[in-house]
């Protein structure tokens, strides 16, 4: 997980918490946020959260201020990270990751001309093909302009790597070229 899907997992989280609190009994600002507080202590020095320890404090010490609304700010920076999650260059780095992790191999970023065929990670070669993959989003992560990938594997796996890309919903997928070992697919966005 990167860092804002752990400072997401943890707000949310966070923010569960609180609500099975409420279920309790009625609670009042200072409480909420001591709830919010105490469950966000032990993360801080989790070692499973390092990634995220900076930004946690500094939400701790938001927690800590009087007459804070701390639910407000948790559900703020909650909503912050969402959006930031919700990118189409986000959703197609989480693409390529899944990718990477269903068919054990790693990912190359090359030219069309500049691709060494070779260079399998596992069983298969996949290659992001893009002269520029920044230019294909822009600045808020929205993909201006389609990409393509590059399957070379047997057919059992390129099958496989079919239905990861098939099942995205964030981008749609056209064959550029198929043969029995090859796939060349172009995304595009929704």
């Amino acid at each position: 997980m990167n860092q804002s899907e752990l400072l997401l997992d943890v707000s949310t989280h966070a923010l569960l918490h609180l609500e099975f609190k409420k279920l309790d009994k009625r609670l009042s600002l200072a409480e909420k946020n001591n709830i919010l507080v105490q469950y966000l202590k032990p993360i801080v020095k989790s070692h499973q959260y390092r990634l995220v320890k900076k930004t946690t404090k500094s939400w701790l010490q938001m927690g800590r201020k009087l007459n804070t609304d701390f639910e407000a700010t948790l559900n703020q920076e909650r909503e912050r990270l969402q959006q930031m999650s919700s990118t189409d260059l986000y959703q197609f780095i989480a693409l390529i990751q899944e990718i990477e992790t269903e068919l054990n191999t790693k990912a190359q970023y090359s030219l069309a001309h500049a691709i060494d065929l070779n260079a399998r990670y596992g069983k298969v070669l996949v290659c992001v093909v893009d002269e520029d993959l920044t230019s294909s989003f822009d600045e808020d992560g929205l993909m201006t302009k389609a990409t393509q990938i590059l399957f070379i594997g047997d057919e059992q796996l390129k099958d496989q790597f079919s239905a990861i890309v098939d099942k995205s919903t964030g981008f749609q997928s056209v064959i550029a070229y198929e043969d029995e070992n090859h796939l060349r697919i172009e995304l595009f966005r929704l």
